[in-house]
Order: C-alpha cells, then structure tokens, then sequence
C-alpha cells in the first residue's frame, strides 16, 4: 500500500501541472469533486484507489475518473544537485 500512497502523491501533483498547462479541462471538474485516477495498465492500483476513494467520498461530492493513457517515462527535472546535511 505504501508503493501506491507514493504512486499516487506523484500522479496528483502532476496532474496540477496538466492542469495548469490546460486550463480548459480541469474548468470541466466540479469543485469538491472525489477524483479517481485510472492508469492503463495499473489494474492493482486502480482497485486500490476507487476502494479507498469511494469509502471517503461524501454523501453528494461528485465524482470525477481521470483516465491516465500514458506517463511519461523519465523526469521533468533537467538539472539537480543535492546538497548533504550532517545528521
């Protein structure tokens, strides 16, 4: 389950980049609506995050599938450094 709270912390912030980059759609969202993403391929973390989703919906949220077809394969990052802090 771990693996999916991580999966899922990464498809939701960059689906606030897609949806700044088009505006258009994220105007078809309802506000409060319960957003489920649906990867291709992700069967398991499909189930996983419509069970936990819809067990904490609220009575009349509405309820948004986002239906992912492709990620992209590699970073958006194109230069990072690390800096290490002693403990």
């Amino acid at each position: 389950m771990h693996t999916y709270t991580n999966f899922l912390t990464m498809l939701s912030t960059e689906f606030q980049k897609y949806l700044i980059e088009h505006e258009n759609f994220g105007a078809r969202i309802p506000l409060n609506a319960m957003i489920i993403f649906q990867i291709e391929g992700e069967d398991d973390f499909n189930r996983w995050h419509q069970e936990t989703s819809l067990r904490n919906r609220e009575v009349e949220q509405p309820l948004v599938y986002v239906h992912v077809n492709k990620l992209r394969a590699q970073s958006l990052l194109k230069e990072v450094t690390l800096e290490r802090i002693a403990a």
